[in-house]
């Protein structure tokens, strides 16, 4: 038989820079949020812009204008996935463990669906999109283990976090609509700026993971010597 698991936490630490602001907005509409907008409902609504995301990548390919439906969809993603915690807390209705797996496994769902979303766009590649996608769960993961071993929730890894992929998504968004899809001076003319950009934002966060791979292997071996 296996050990038994620590029992889950409800310490979660965040150390995005954009954290304070986040906060203040947040609690700001929850507050303002009638009482049949449920956390369940804002998931729900999480997901819902999920799907904006991916509609707008597909007619976007009829008119690239349809973009704005999908930076549309990722806002609304951001409010329904931040809002449904924030609201239970301010409500004082938390269910932490139905809570906490519900988030985690909506968000592969509305992970995948806007990734597929982004990488129907014209001029983006589904492979390079589908590797960044890779590469996030890849640390959502690290986050989960660490979850179970530490006994807190780290929101943000190496200060990036939800929050700041849905700002690169819009970004990647505007640059297809302002740019369409231009070659990278200096590269060979296949490669367009959104390679370049999609793919060091997947290797940026490939290389996240290994250092805090490293960084927390090397803590977890000082706490636990291998047997003499």
């Amino acid at each position: 038989m296996s050990e038994a698991l620590p029992p889950p936490t409800d310490k979660r630490v965040n150390e995005s820079p954009l954290t304070g602001i986040e906060r203040v907005a947040l609690l700001a509409i929850a507050r303002r949020l009638p009482g049949w907008v449920t956390p369940d409902r804002l998931t729900g609504f999480g997901v819902f812009g999920a799907v904006m995301v991916l509609m707008g990548g597909l007619l976007a390919n009829y008119a690239i204008s349809w973009l704005w439906l999908s930076n549309l969809g990722v806002v609304f993603h951001w409010l329904g996935d931040s809002l449904d915690g924030t609201v239970a807390r301010l409500r004082k209705i938390e269910r932490p463990r139905y809570g906490f797996y519900l988030d985690q496994v909506i968000d592969t769902v509305g992970n995948l669906l806007i990734a597929l979303g982004e990488g129907f766009i014209p001029g983006v590649r589904m492979d390079l999109i589908l590797t960044l996608l890779a590469a996030y769960q890849m640390l959502a993961i690290q986050v989960l283990v660490r979850t179970v071993i530490d006994r807190k929730f780290q929101v943000t890894v190496g200060g990036m976090g939800p929050t700041e992929l849905r700002i690169g998504i819009i970004l990647l968004n505007l640059i297809v609509l302002i740019f369409g899809a231009p070659s990278v001076p200096g590269l060979p003319e296949w490669v367009k700026l959104e390679d370049v950009v999609v793919g060091l934002g997947a290797a940026g966060l490939l290389g996240l993971f290994a250092w805090q791979m490293k960084l927390h292997l090397g803590k977890l071996a000082k706490e636990e010597p291998p047997p003499a």
